[in-house]
């Protein structure tokens, strides 16, 4: 009888005669249950097996929100009675200061809608603009002692914020500001707010929109024609004013 090699066992992983390395036909058990296991653990991690290819996911299309339409009145200005009203709780609230009445002035515009500010404005713009004449600047000039472009529009808001009398009054003889109201010329410097109450409580009132931007036919500060009336000579015009004389510095 042949003797068994109990170094391979029955069913022998090498022949006698050759003594080379052969591989049985049959797998295994441990190593179909290694690789059974092993699938499953990659297929719950979601890694999906080398040999298949993943179908990508449409991307669905963001919906981008739009701003809904703004509808903006038409310009229109303020009648008289409520510009002049506006101006003089303005003017009370002040205390005498140009540059807190240009404060309490933007405080009462912006509690209303912004349509009936750029009324305010437009009004505000218009008044100071028909101011524009060689007379006053003539004063202005004299009392500033030299007044250039940016100084007389300052000096017409300051008239427009004195209230409707006081506006008429020295709109028909400049030599009323002889009077003694204006008391510096720093009054005149801080009048250049009175005209930014308008855009600045415009752009609160609208929740940021620019007054401009809305109302592009509103009148500019910055008169297109040159001022009404006869010009006056540098050398000479305060001769044409011999009540006034030059505000103390501020």
């Amino acid at each position: 009888m042949e003797a068994v090699n109990h170094a391979f066992g029955k069913d022998g992983l090498r022949s006698r005669a050759g003594g080379s390395s052969l591989r049985s036909t049959n797998a295994k058990p441990g190593a179909v249950l290694g690789f059974a296991v092993l699938s499953l653990v990659l297929g719950a991690c979601g890694i999906q097996p080398i040999n298949e290819v993943a179908t990508p996911r449409p991307v669905e299309p963001t919906a981008v929100s739009r701003p809904a339409a703004i509808f903006i009145p038409e310009l229109q200005y303020m009648n008289d009675g409520k510009f002049w009203d506006i101006i003089d709780r303005s003017r009370e609230a002040s205390e005498g200061s140009t540059e807190r009445q240009a404060a309490e002035l933007e405080e009462i515009l912006a509690a209303m809608p912004p349509e009936q500010i750029a009324s305010f404005n437009a009004t505000f713009v218009s008044k100071s603009l028909k101011l524009y004449t060689w007379e006053l600047w003539g004063a202005a000039y004299v009392l500033v002692g030299g007044c250039l472009d940016d100084c007389f529009d300052y000096f017409r808001n300051w008239v427009v914020g004195q209230g409707n009398e006081y506006y008429k009054a020295v709109k028909r003889d400049a030599q009323v500001l002889a009077d003694g109201r204006l008391v510096s010329d720093t009054e005149i410097g801080d009048a250049e707010l009175l005209a930014y109450a308008g855009e600045e409580a415009y752009l609160r009132s609208s929740g940021g929109r620019d007054l401009y931007e809305d109302y592009p036919e509103s009148p500019s500060t910055i008169a297109e024609e040159g001022p009404s009336g006869t010009a006056w000579d540098e050398e000479e015009v305060e001769y044409l004013y011999p009540g006034l004389t030059p505000l103390p510095a501020g």
